[in-house]
């Protein structure tokens, strides 16, 4: 009984982990999004998945980044 409930206790935590990492990537899009008005594929070759080391940059995404993540005005002209 004892060995079922830590299993239950661990499954319903690393549920709630993965439900923040979900709402907190999503956060971040819709944030983007609007303050800069671009698509995700303006900065990134792929969408990156939480956890990966390699976020997929683009050359704008690289400048986007440098910039302190604002767009450069160059950047602001230029199509999705």
């Amino acid at each position: 009984m004892r060995r079922f409930i830590k299993l239950l206790v661990s499954t319903a935590l690393l549920l709630v982990f993965f439900i923040g990492l979900y709402s907190f990537t999503a956060e971040a899009t819709l944030k983007y999004k609007k303050e800069t008005g671009k698509k995700c594929t303006f900065c990134h070759t792929d969408i990156p998945k939480a956890g990966d080391e390699d976020k997929k940059l683009t050359d704008d995404g690289r400048k986007y980044q440098e910039n302190g993540f604002k767009l450069t005005d160059e950047q602001k002209k230029k199509p999705d």
